[in-house]
């Protein structure tokens, strides 16, 4: 009751500072609230990363994009920075010089399980029929919260390759989104890791002319705005113009439609912005980021800036408060 009630009314955001901060803090309606956590016992002198939140459950790990060597393991960790409860996951399964692409987080409702998938590039060799053509193989690792383990799975020469052009929210409907590229056309797409199957899906982007221009759009960042699957496009051209791109039936490539343009002002001190989060408040504010690491609100009905005074540099992702509680857990 909990999280279907009052979690619809507490939706913000949370930062997770990169050293010396290393804690977790809550942002709602353009303020800081006292809801941080510190983290720094967890990962040591790494920075730590943080992966994603559903349902107020937050994942955590100690890097991305590294290889596996003999003396370096993936710690991963999933904790409810309002209860204070924390959960270290078992070690995964992996071979030495074992590359991870990336690692997503979410909820599967069909089972009422919460999973963790790490992505990892396997071996690599040249296919003998096509010296120009790489043969590899993705191994995907998958963790069961509610059967606390790993199960190992392997995909060879696969069609498509995750890419790290689209960031953001990753999770909705079930399933941990991620850029892609196919690797014989190099078409730009969408995929997904379905956590109920367990299984990869293609989401093709918008069928628009802005979208057949290589120099379109500089980064995009993939949010849930109004209940749907959205993606905020940072334009490359004019780059304090943002596209807002809604699918309004999650899967159908034909219901992309450009929802908003958005022209942040440029102020007297020329600072670029980045987009950290979706948009908050029935849509009118855009939480951006500028380069001095302070957070920013961007009412895009009356035009006005407000900006935060502290500075946190760090990852930022979509967070509401609830009381789930890990069936395994340790409070700090």
């Amino acid at each position: 009751m909990h999280l279907n009630y009052y979690g619809k009314s507490s939706v913000g955001f949370l930062l997770y500072g990169s050293r010396p901060y290393k804690y977790i803090k809550q942002y709602l309606n353009c303020s800081s609230i006292d809801v941080s956590m510190s983290i720094k016992i967890l990962f040591g002198k790494s920075p730590g990363y943080m992966i994603g939140s559903t349902n107020g459950l937050v994942c955590l790990s100690n890097d991305l994009y590294f290889f596996l060597k003999e003396d370096k393991w993936l710690s991963i960790y999933i904790c409810n920075p309002s209860t204070r409860e924390i959960l270290e996951l078992p070690e995964c399964h992996h071979a030495h010089n074992d590359f991870v692409l990336s690692i997503g987080f979410g909820f599967c409702p069909k089972f009422n399980d919460y999973k963790v998938v790490v992505v990892k590039l396997l071996d690599s060799v040249v296919n003998v029929r096509d010296p120009n053509c790489c043969l590899f193989s993705l191994g995907v690792e998958v963790y069961s919260l509610n059967r606390n383990s790993w199960r190992s799975t392997k995909i060879v020469n696969p069609r498509s390759v995750l890419t790290t052009s689209f960031q953001g929210k990753g999770y909705f409907n079930g399933a941990f989104h991620w850029g892609g590229r196919d690797l014989k056309s190099s078409k730009r797409m969408i995929m997904s890791f379905q956590f109920d199957e367990e299984v990869f899906r293609e989401l093709n982007l918008p069928n628009h002319p802005d979208f057949q221009k290589e120099n379109y759009f500089l980064n995009a960042l993939i949010i849930e705005y109004q209940n749907f699957f959205s993606l905020i496009i940072k334009q490359k051209v004019n780059m304090h113009v943002y596209d807002l791109w809604v699918m309004k039936e999650y899967g159908v490539s034909d219901s992309w439609i450009k929802q908003l343009t958005i022209e942040v002002p440029i102020l007297e001190d020329r600072l670029m912005f980045q987009p950290v989060m979706s948009f908050e408040n029935n849509g009118e504010l855009l939480v951006l980021r500028d380069w001095y690491g302070r957070i920013v609100w961007y009412n895009t009905k009356t035009k006005q800036i407000e900006r935060s005074k502290e500075v946190l540099r760090g990852r930022s992702i979509r967070y509401k408060e609830s009381l789930v509680s890990l069936s395994t857990k340790k409070v700090v």
